[in-house]
């Protein structure tokens, strides 16, 4: 015969909890972070986000993006694969890259430049 287990409402919602914050503690183990700066004749607010980075994939898939000032930083919780780190600001200035997340967090300095 099979077995048939109780759990009342307080012992489930304990039970959810504790699986929120282990899929969280996951995520916040790799990722990427980093600090975006100008170089001359380039602006701020600088727009930064991170796209998949797979080449079956005729269009970027974008997961993530900030607006950072010049100098400032950011960081983006994600899970180990490939992605695309890009950055552009209004006077046309840009930034791009693959990035390999792996299971920690990727140190990134991001240079705008006039294209």
């Amino acid at each position: 015969m099979g077995h048939w287990f109780c759990v009342d409402r307080e012992n489930m919602k304990a039970l959810v909890i504790s699986l929120c914050l282990l899929s969280l503690s996951a995520w916040s183990a790799s990722g990427l972070k980093g600090v975006a700066s100008s170089s001359e004749g380039c602006s701020s607010p600088i727009m930064v986000w991170v796209s998949l980075d797979k080449e079956d994939y005729k269009e970027r898939l974008l997961l993530m993006h900030t607006e950072v000032p010049a100098g400032g930083s950011f960081q983006f919780y994600l899970k180990p694969g490939k992605y695309q780190l890009r950055a552009s600001d209004q006077k046309g200035c840009e930034f791009m890259k693959s990035i390999n997340v792996k299971e920690n967090v990727v140190l990134e300095k991001i240079k705008m430049v006039k294209k």
